[in-house]
């Protein structure tokens, strides 16, 4: 469906093309910036106590003159842990607009999670929000503020801007001039391909775009190519669609600008604008380490696809590279790749790295090389560093350069991206989100997108719905994909909100690891999706807490899942079409997609990621026959007619050679 969507998209701009009908805005209005009208928040600086606020009991909270130069204010005090008392306000939001919210915030003594601010939307559940870095210890008075787009679709939903100290969190905040205002409409616009914002020769230009803000009949978008002062090319896409594809022609080597706009024509306005800066270049000679991405999102790697199959680790040693390199597995990333020592090195510095390194790609294993820490004051310079001196090394797949950052963060991430980009340009960038709702704001920071949504917490887990949910949503970007499958115990992490070290005994009684089963259908429904490349977390937690021997136990398991997906690879890299599985539900959410390798064989991927029964009818394209099920849950029952049976998280193969 989604290529589908690309194509027509295509077709409607080569036909504005060649019809030489272009728009010319000259008389159109520009895009409005700052806020519009006042804040939507009554009593906003407490100058009437408690008025229109809820939850201010006059103990934990209070009113009166705390607030800037002793104003009215709100005092919030948690001398210990316990209770979370949230002072909020409903206010009203039109869906589909964007909103700045924030307020003035004074802390002292503040622990835990601190104290912040937010606004969230419900109806008959979450419908989405916004959320700003709460504040701990000692500060003095600061603006805290967000923005956030209500969803056009939830036209039910309540929403509250929230004053709080986290669960658990002590000590004193203050909150004073509380504000929600409407702001102007947001085009944002980014490259889905090619990587690196650099078009070669005869290549398409692939956008995603996301309007936030006033919709209207007859609203659209336009695209237009810049270079040295003069327009290349005009495109017009209708006005919803978020994957654009185009080609431009007449570009002169060098930079060059493509601008989005939407365009309302009745009120002759342009709503938004997005300007994109780009590089046009012959494409270059690669380097014999080269790693680039494909117009089909898959990574290729001495002239030929490859599907990076790898581990999250820590630091590493000899034998962990040996047992890896002895595996299905074929890369690594090393949360600790600036400082990589092996336990013997007598080096120092880079150089134990590159002697860490050099054993990996002894041992042909690759490197996704972490660089997700480096966002401090002077770490463009470390970055610098460690990009020329290892760009060039046999091992090196790409850059890790983002974990899960909060959706604020993604000026500075985008920044980094793009600042990598220049230094290597034979390498991606890969960076990896949890936060599915709004993956669609990430496309500026990454080459390659990465969605890690780890499913399974308890024993009673049965479904991996929060995984069909993640793959969704990443899918849509149209970027290339690598994902991060869970094979980790999250007890490790406190999930039960104790800590194992203190009472093991909710790591063994409540919650657990994914099993095969579901570890198998977590990646087969993520390859289903899109992705080309599957890095599982993690490695170092096979090691960790107080199941002593998970290692022992487990690791042949994640290597038979790993070994699956090995298999799959002419499947999943192939560029053959291959044909559409018609999937009818009976019972239960299951999905279905066929992979036809280059031979002419095919595999049809089915997954059931729902609790309880499932049961669905299939049809591969025409009625294709002949079908087999490596799992015996799917029958022919009739010619070209198959039934698959499941329960719970689980999976099937068909072949057919």
């Amino acid at each position: 469906m989604l290529k589908t969507r690309i194509v027509s998209a295509l077709c409607v701009s080569l036909l504005l093309a060649a019809s030489g009908a272009e728009i010319d805005l000259s008389g159109y209005l520009p895009p409005a910036a700052g806020d519009r009208g006042g804040s939507l928040v009554r009593n906003a600086g407490f100058e009437q106590g408690a008025a229109g606020w809820e939850n201010i009991d006059g103990t934990e909270c209070s009113t009166g003159s705390y607030g800037i130069n002793q104003t009215g204010g709100l005092h919030y005090r948690r001398p210990a842990p316990g209770g979370y008392r949230q002072v909020s306000q409903q206010i009203r939001i039109v869906p589909g607009r964007r909103y700045r919210f924030g307020a003035m915030v004074r802390t002292r003594g503040v622990t835990g999670e601190g104290a912040g601010i937010c606004i969230e939307g419900y109806d008959d559940k979450y419908a989405g929000g916004g959320y700003v870095h709460n504040r701990t210890g000692d500060t003095d008075w600061q603006l805290l503020t967000g923005e956030f787009t209500a969803k056009p679709d939830r036209t039910d939903a309540n929403y509250k801007i929230t004053l709080y100290l986290r669960k658990n969190a002590t000590g004193e905040a203050w909150f004073d001039d509380v504000f929600v205002n409407e702001i102007a409409p947001r085009l944002r616009a980014d490259t889905s391909y090619p990587t690196h914002h650099t078009l070669n020769p005869g290549g398409d230009v692939e956008l995603f775009t996301l309007y936030e803000g006033e919709d209207g009949d007859g609203h659209f978008q336009l695209v237009e190519v810049e270079q040295n002062g003069g327009k290349l090319g005009q495109w017009k896409f209708p006005a919803n669609l978020r994957n654009l594809k185009f080609r431009p022609d007449k570009l002169e080597n060098g930079s060059f600008t493509i601008i989005c706009r939407r365009i309302d024509p009745a009120g002759k306005r342009i709503l938004a604008e997005a300007q994109i800066p780009m590089t046009f270049s012959p494409a270059p000679a690669l380097p014999a380490n080269a790693a680039t991405i494909d117009a089909d999102r898959r990574l290729i790697v001495g002239g030929k696809p490859y599907m990076p199959l790898g581990l999250y680790t820590q630091q590493v040693t000899r034998r962990d590279l040996e047992l890896i390199a002895a595996s299905p597995f074929n890369c690594i990333m090393p949360y600790k790749s600036p400082v990589l020592k092996l336990e013997d090195s007598k080096l120092t510095g880079d150089d134990a790295v590159a002697e860490a390194l050099d054993l990996c790609d002894k041992l042909g294993i690759k490197v996704l090389f972490s660089l997700k820490d480096l966002f401090n004051e002077g770490d463009d310079a470390v970055v610098t560093r460690l990009v020329e001196r290892f760009r060039n090394h046999p091992a090196l797949l790409s850059w890790y350069i983002c974990d899960e950052a909060a959706v604020d963060r993604i000026p500075e991430v985008a920044a980094r991206r793009r600042l990598v980009n220049r230094l290597d340009p034979f390498h991606p960038t890969w960076s990896v989100f949890y936060q599915w709702p709004d993956f669609h704001h990430y496309v500026p920071c990454q080459d390659v997108f990465g969605n890690d949504p780890y499913p399974i917490n308890f024993r009673d887990d049965s479904h991996i719905e929060g995984t069909d949910a993640s793959t969704r949503a990443a899918e849509a970007l149209n970027m290339p994909l690598w994902s991060v499958p869970q094979i980790h115990h999250t007890g490790f992490y406190n999930f039960g909100g104790t800590k194992w070290q203190e009472n093991p005994v909710p790591y063994f009684s409540t919650q657990r690891a994914p099993n095969e089963e579901e570890m198998n259908t977590i990646c087969l429904l993520e390859a289903m999706r899109g992705a080309k490349g599957f890095v599982m977390y993690s490695y170092f937690d096979l090691h960790w807490g107080p199941d002593k021997l998970q290692f022992e136990r487990r690791w042949p398991i994640v290597c038979r899942v790993a070994e699956r997906l090995k298999k799959l690879e002419p499947y999943l890299l192939s560029a053959e079409a291959a044909p559409e599985v018609k999937t009818e539900a009976v019972k239960g959410k299951i999905y279905a997609r066929a992979f036809r390798a280059a031979d002419g064989s095919t595999r049809v991927l089915v997954c059931q990621v729902s609790s309880g029964e499932g049961e669905a009818k299939l049809t591969v394209g025409d009625g294709e026959t002949g079908y087999l099920s490596e799992n015996g849950r799917t029958v022919e029952v009739s010619p070209g007619v198959y039934r698959f049976f499941g329960k719970n998280t689980t999976f099937d193969i068909l072949r057919k050679e």
